[in-house]
């Protein structure tokens, strides 16, 4: 079993959660829950994510498993860089559409003798 640290270091490293989430993770999963008015930013983040809930009670933060929690956060990262993937493969069509439209002036140009 690894040390903390390096759990933590693959929390943020491997499944995308920055230090503050990582930390806050880890120590909710050891005390098993956090009272709801001790969430701080990084809780809510936590949450927002899906690797906390609120218990049934609305007082408590309690972690999801672990196998849940981290391939959730794995999924939610992947979508997240499919789409700006996708968005620069766009970007990168566009401006190839736009140097073929000068390259292919250009090349009019010289069979036509106009260089």
């Amino acid at each position: 079993m690894r040390e903390e640290k390096e759990l933590i270091v693959s929390l943020v490293e491997d499944a995308g959660l920055t230090e503050a989430e990582a930390l806050s993770y880890m120590k909710i999963l050891k005390k098993g829950s956090i009272p709801k008015e001790d969430a701080d930013n990084s809780v809510l983040s936590l949450v927002e994510k899906g690797m906390l809930i609120l218990s049934a009670d609305d007082k408590r933060y309690i972690p999801t498993h672990p196998r849940l929690a981290v391939a959730n956060q794995y999924r939610t990262w992947r979508e997240r860089m499919v789409r700006e993937i996708n968005e620069r493969r766009m970007r990168i069509d566009k401006l190839i559409l736009e140097l073929i439209t000068i390259y292919e002036k250009k090349r009019e140009g010289k069979e036509s003798g106009k260089v």
